[in-house]
């Protein structure tokens, strides 16, 4: 048999996918072993569901692929996509705990993320199946805090990534388009090329 992979799970609408993101899918790959981290785009988001500005799947499934093509550790699940409704990470998890069995998963989400996270729909399976590893964002975030936001017995499940808080958005980045500014240096430059030429977000 072979030996139990390490598989790292990044989820969310990159709507478009920046240098930030892959920032911190770098950080999460080298500080946790990771043999693989998988993106994961989702469909419709819970909290997201009337994103009048999300680009076509097929769009953000192409900017995805142009953006890691020079990672090996980095790949693309499609699962939330060709299933379609709300994309629901519970569901993502079973997905992929079904497909790797003996295989270790870890779920990558940002601090902010954690604050909300018994909101997620069926939260407990999600940590009972997996291991959630929470990446800085804006503002420091203590260890200590974790207890106010889960129950104790689910802490151990939780890991803290030390990984350079980038101030890029998804949000900024798409405004700057509308109002006619660079945003060279914020995404991949094949990125840039793509956005450009079919003039996403225009």
């Amino acid at each position: 048999m072979d030996n139990p992979r390490r598989i790292g799970i990044f989820g969310g609408s990159f709507n478009p996918i920046h240098n930030g993101h892959l920032i911190v899918a770098q950080c999460f790959t080298q500080d946790l072993n990771l043999d693989v981290c998988f993106f994961v785009p989702n469909h419709i988001s819970p909290f997201k569901s009337h994103n009048s500005e999300l680009l076509s799947d097929s769009q953000r499934l192409e900017l995805i692929k142009l953006s890691i093509q020079d990672n090996p550790k980095f790949s693309i699940d499609d699962y939330e996509i060709t299933k379609q409704g709300i994309s629901y990470t519970f569901e993502t998890i079973l997905y992929f705990k079904k497909k790797y069995p003996n295989d270790t998963l870890f779920l990558l989400i940002g601090q902010d993320q954690l604050i909300d996270f018994k909101k997620w729909k069926n939260w407990e399976i999600i940590l009972n199946n997996s291991t959630l590893v929470v990446a800085n964002r804006s503002i420091p975030f203590k260890e200590s805090k974790t207890d106010k936001y889960l129950p104790t017995e689910y802490l151990e499940r939780i890991l803290f990534l030390n990984n350079p808080v980038i101030e890029i958005s998804s949000t900024e980045i798409r405004k700057w388009i509308k109002e006619g500014k660079s945003i060279k240096y914020l995404v991949p430059k094949n990125v840039l090329s793509y956005i450009e030429l079919n003039r996403l977000y225009y």
